[in-house]
């Protein structure tokens, strides 16, 4: 499975765009639109016998003010730097906004607001222009004047600032985070704390997904020493249709030399169920094994603020 597949099927779930769009874009634009209305919309345009142009994925949805104008999301999803990707971008609102105005259904009604975003996981910084108006002179003059605001929303997953990921709460968060991991120690924080998130049935299918992208897409491109035996184990986890209590005892995986490591965390998660007076005791544990303040935070449910007095640093 490609990377682009596996980001299609990511994206077509109505929840990932819309976290997505709270944690990555603006939540004010959020708080502004309807999300239960998200449609996925046809990505294929022809016109007068022309080539096909298909764009990646298009979802459509309303206003929560009820206005007849609609915003059209158009994601497109990149390995590798595209230098072109704002003239395609522009091709495709173009091509749908054609596509709009033929349909009947759309007669009397104003013409949607186009949102292009660009999803990029390469390693390095994306370096083409996002904006109309870089383009060069040379690169004007093949286009039409009145467009020069024309620019699409970049995430460069991989160059994102810290804080904005940490703070995410929205489930494409993880599929960031783990093209972000820089080891397999990372790795096995997130999947401890991911799988709790979404060990709820209706996130079966994606973690079924993420599980296929991992070993597919992430570990060869990735080449991350001893995380094909956290893979391994969710699939045989995985096969189960239900997330019991005893299945999360393995969601910190463990690599060659590391059985010891993983029925050690395995207790912390099992003190953390414990009584209120026991989180000071396992903090204190974590704290000592390097675990970050912000995952810490996370998995014992208490302020950021509080991790951080317990560490001895803070008390020197």
């Amino acid at each position: 499975m490609s990377h682009d597949s596996s980001y299609k099927k990511f994206f077509s779930r109505a929840d990932m765009v819309e976290s997505l769009v709270r944690d990555f874009i603006s939540e004010e634009l959020a708080q502004e639109l309807d999300f239960t209305t998200l449609k996925l919309m046809p990505t294929a345009f022809q016109k007068h016998g022309q080539t096909e142009r298909r764009s990646d994925l298009i979802w459509r949805l309303k206003w929560r003010d009820g206005s007849h104008c609609l915003l059209a999301i158009l994601l497109e999803f990149q390995s590798t730097v595209d230098k072109k990707m704002l003239c395609r971008l522009l091709e495709y609102a173009t091509l749908f906004l054609e596509q709009t105005l033929d349909e009947k259904t759309s007669k009397g009604l104003a013409l949607p607001k186009i949102l292009p975003v660009v999803l990029y996981n390469g390693a390095k910084p994306w370096s083409a222009p996002c904006v109309y108006g870089e383009l060069s002179e040379h690169e004007r003059l093949a286009y039409e004047r009145g467009i020069w605001d024309f620019k699409y929303h970049l995430i460069d997953i991989r160059h994102l600032e810290e804080s904005l990921v940490d703070k995410a709460k929205g489930i494409s968060a993880w599929i960031f985070r783990f093209e972000r991991a820089a080891n397999v120690q990372e790795m096995e924080r997130l999947w401890r704390v991911m799988f709790r998130a979404l060990k709820n049935p209706a996130y079966e299918n994606l973690r079924q997904e993420i599980i296929i992208w991992l070993e597919t897409c992430v570990l060869p491109v990735r080449k991350i020493s001893g995380a094909k035996i956290v893979v391994e184990r969710l699939k045989e986890e995985e096969k189960m249709t239900v997330v019991t209590p005893e299945m999360e005892d393995w969601t910190l995986p463990y690599i060659n030399q590391g059985r010891a490591e993983g029925e050690r965390i395995g207790e912390l998660r099992g003190e953390l169920k414990g009584e209120l007076k026991e989180r000071t005791k396992v903090i204190l544990k974590m704290l000592a094994e390097g675990f970050e303040d912000t995952l810490i935070a996370k998995l014992v449910s208490i302020p950021l603020s509080e991790v951080q007095k317990l560490r001895p640093s803070s008390n020197s």
